[in-house]
């Protein structure tokens, strides 16, 4: 019996010693795998990192392109409102509305009344002028006659005074006062 404990320990201690072994291969193979995997996380960071830094020169690389072509485009589309006078036309427009303005000043009514009543006083000053047959009237002399007869403009006309009308003076206190 003891050569049977004997070879029974001695199966236990051999087993033991290949479990031990083949524990000790996978510990080294646990420690390939965490060295591998620690490795292959690295590159990878590696590369993401010069990834995200190819990205960003790209992205400024693009942005400047965009820039430029954004400034070139601006540039080109001044030249060509030049070429096609899109300037001289806002400058037109501009002085078209002054001309507009000036003339819509000018046709108020009360300058164009005012116009009329000179222009109709004119010409009554001219029917009640002498009239001489087979004469003939100079072009300045009718002239002078019209601008003579005609009042300075922008002036307000006084009132003449009627016969009928009564002066201030001759109208005495105003009533209610003693």
């Amino acid at each position: 019996m003891s050569e049977m404990l004997t070879d029974l320990l001695q199966n236990i201690y051999t087993r033991i010693s290949t479990l031990g072994k083949s524990i000790k291969s996978l510990q080294m193979s646990i420690d390939n795998l965490n060295t591998t995997f620690g490795e292959k996380v690295g590159t990878l960071v590696v590369s993401m990192n010069s990834m995200m830094d190819n990205v960003e020169k790209e992205g400024e690389t693009q942005k400047l392109i965009l820039e430029q072509i954004g400034d070139e485009t601006v540039r080109e589309i001044l030249k060509l409102q030049e070429k096609i006078g899109l300037k001289d036309l806002e400058e037109l427009s501009v002085k078209l509305s002054k001309i507009v303005e000036t003339s819509e000043e000018a046709l108020k009514p009360e300058v164009v009344d005012l116009l009329l009543q000179e222009v109709l006083e004119g010409v009554k000053s001219l029917k009640e002028g002498p009239v001489v047959k087979d004469s003939k009237v100079n072009d300045e002399d009718l002239l002078d006659k019209v601008s003579s007869s005609i009042p300075a403009a922008k002036t307000p006309k006084k009132r003449k005074k009627s016969k009928k009308g009564k002066n201030l003076k001759d109208l005495g206190p105003p009533p209610g006062a003693k």
